[in-house]
């Protein structure tokens, strides 16, 4: 039974493209007021936005799971809700310090040339090298572990 619940985690991941596709895009979103002026610094907010949107409908769609290489994923009745408690409050965390930088200065200046673009390439090779290893210690520290015998951790194909 465990290997069967290991080799069904391992299949609750995204194809290798779909990290190498979204580092690519995230190094693309960051690096574009560098090339394109400040006028273009609000125009990767509305892109990253509607790829938010795009992928969530794909997650939610079995031919768009199938797409994206996600033949199943984790139930919500295994996934543990302290973990659930924890996710929602650093994802706030992480909202309200993003946005309490922005209010207080009008403009931020590094004196370093094409910082977004370096910023953006180191966060986006990130994305593509680890990943898939983050997705996965997510998806094992969730889920509850021999709570619950005889339930599987994950759905079969949608």
């Amino acid at each position: 039974m465990g290997r069967r619940r290991d080799q069904s985690r391992s299949s609750a991941d995204h194809a290798r493209w779909v990290y190498v596709l979204s580092g690519i895009v995230f190094a693309a979103l960051f690096a574009a007021p560098d090339f394109f002026g400040e006028a273009a610094g609000g125009r990767p907010s509305v892109a990253f936005g509607a790829l938010a949107v795009g992928y969530v409908a794909l997650l939610n769609t079995r031919r768009g799971s199938a797409l994206l290489g996600r033949p199943v994923r984790a139930r919500r009745q295994e996934i543990s809700g302290p973990f659930r408690r924890y996710a929602l409050l650093t994802l706030l965390a992480v909202l309200l310090v993003g946005v309490a930088f922005q209010l207080p200065q009008p403009d931020w200046h590094l004196g370093v040339p094409y910082w977004r673009t370096a910023a953006g390439v180191a966060g986006g090779a990130a994305l593509a090298v680890f990943g898939p290893r983050c997705r996965q210690a997510l998806l094992s520290a969730a889920t509850r572990d021999g709570r619950h015998p005889g339930r599987s951790t994950v759905h079969g194909t949608r």
